[in-house]
């Protein structure tokens, strides 16, 4: 059984049609409790996009990472975003 470390950091990357366009890089500890022990708990974040924001397919890649473990966790998945009539909108792919 794996628990989440006292060091454990939480890597996000974004991709514009396959091109890596955005990495950061969040201090798991500081968003939840650490050591996060085994089994189920909720993480959530927030993003605020740029004022503009081309439209078209994107990938989020989440690794979560603790002390000499590279990857604990990897999700990934696919979004586009559209422009509507009068505002741009987010949907899954």
């Amino acid at each position: 059984m794996v628990k989440l470390s006292l060091v454990a950091k939480r890597l996000i990357e974004v991709y514009f049609f396959g091109f890596h366009i955005h990495q950061e890089t969040h201090d798991l500890c500081e968003e939840t409790s650490c050591p996060v022990t085994v089994g189920n708990f909720v993480l959530s974040h927030n993003e605020v996009l740029p004022g503009f924001t081309p439209p078209g397919s994107y990938k989020l890649k989440m690794t979560l990472s603790g002390a000499g473990i590279k990857q604990l966790i990897c999700i990934s998945f696919d979004f586009k975003i559209n422009f509507g009539a009068s505002e741009s909108s987010v949907s899954d792919s």
